[in-house]
């Protein structure tokens, strides 16, 4: 990343000084990580993104880039960077899929047609270069981050891992005639009432207490074997998931290095894993809310940043809900119930008095109906949209 890539005009009807540069440098990376803060400024459901977590991701360092395509633009207007976005070429969401798919992200500009017009075009530009007839999004990078548009849920922060959008970011992509094509859901449940615990609904405790797998073992992370304990967890990921729609499996040392990294800020009851006779059945993972600590952080971990999230983190309550699997062979056991049972008393063991669990494609049905099933609600939603190139 050594110069500036070479600048595009504005589109017809666009104001005076717009045009588009890709990233190549560290100054122009930089600004494309500073933008959704001055956007989002004032605004007390944003979370800042830790913009070193950010460089790492964006890194070869990660492993998901050592296979994708990813390029990064900015939208500048005399000077001034007023949008960014992201092209990404996924080549083994192409060939588990068959499509020849293109995904833009880190979708953030101000609230002007014309950037957000000239931002797409660049990468309309970018995707038919790939070859790919359909152009989806938004997505960052993987599949499990930052998916899709916030259509509602403004008012609340939003979970780790999910993003959060100006009202007119909606507007501003379905007036360039992009639609729907589907939806990922944010559910949340409070686990204390006035009188103490609330009890696990009565269908859910049936289901759990009827599950009679022989060999079944159900237990929490042991810390000294942490990385295996992963690796059985991705057996499990991998299958369970296979079904779901749009969905790539993801690599297991994308899935160890993702997940170990945020074990450091768990507690080991919150991952539940079930074996039978050794071999991976099923796992529930659930770690702190840290976005409720991150965004005391503002953005940056240093020379302030790191301390003033580790303090807020301790004050914590909300644990979020992020992978539940259980492998297709023992789907009709009742072992889902009895996992989400594990996983609620686990959260509560750690201190934990909300569950939040995030992100689930509506097109789930049975995952859908297993966490309405265990009295969640819908607090949050993102919309991932489709064209045709």
């Amino acid at each position: 990343m050594t110069a500036l890539a070479q600048s595009r005009p504005a589109p017809p009807g666009s104001a005076s000084g717009l045009h588009i540069e890709e990233v190549r440098s560290p100054r122009q990376l930089s600004e494309f990580l500073a933008l959704p803060q001055r956007i989002h400024q004032g605004d007390p459901a944003f979370v800042p993104p830790i913009r070193a977590w950010l460089r790492r991701r964006l890194s070869r360092r990660n492993p998901f880039l050592s296979e994708a395509d990813l390029r990064l633009f900015l939208a500048r207007r005399d000077g001034q960077v007023v949008g960014t976005i992201s092209a990404l070429r996924d080549p083994r969401h192409e060939q588990v899929h068959q499509q020849a798919v293109a995904f833009f992200g880190f979708f953030c500009c101000e609230d002007e047609l014309a950037t957000a017009q000239a931002l797409l075009d660049r990468v309309r530009e970018v995707a038919k270069g790939w070859g790919s007839t359909l152009l989806r999004g938004p997505r960052d990078l993987s599949r499990i981050e930052s998916m899709g548009i916030t259509v509602q849920g403004y008012d609340r922060p939003p979970p780790f891992l999910a993003g959060h959008h100006p009202r007119y970011a909606r507007q501003l992509i379905e007036r360039l005639g992009l639609r729907k094509h589907h939806d990922v859901l944010a559910y949340d449940i409070q686990l204390y009432d006035e009188s103490g615990p609330r009890p696990i609904p009565p269908k859910l405790e049936r289901k759990a207490a009827a599950v009679d797998i022989p060999g079944l073992s159900l237990q929490p992370l042991r810390w000294s074997r942490w990385r295996k304990d992963l690796d059985l967890a991705h057996t499990v990921f991998v299958d369970a998931f296979r079904d779901v729609p749009d969905n790539t499996p993801m690599p297991r040392e994308q899935f160890v290095g993702l997940g170990g990294g945020l074990l450091l800020l768990t507690r080991r009851h919150m991952l539940q894993l079930a074996t039978v006779h050794g071999q991976a059945a099923g796992f529930a993972l659930c770690f702190p809310e840290v976005n409720q600590a991150l965004i005391h952080a503002r953005g940056r971990l240093f020379p302030l940043g790191a301390l003033r999230a580790l303090a807020a983190l301790r004050t914590v309550r909300t644990a979020s809900f992020k992978l539940l699997g259980v492998l297709p062979e023992y789907r009709q056991t009742g072992l889902h119930a009895a996992m989400i049972k594990a996983a609620i008393e686990g959260v509560r063991t750690a201190g934990y008095r909300r569950l939040e669990a995030s992100l689930i494609d509506q097109r789930n049905g049975p995952m859908r109906a297993i966490v309405e099933g265990a009295g969640m609600n819908v607090y949050r939603r993102y919309r991932i949209y489709e064209t045709a190139l």
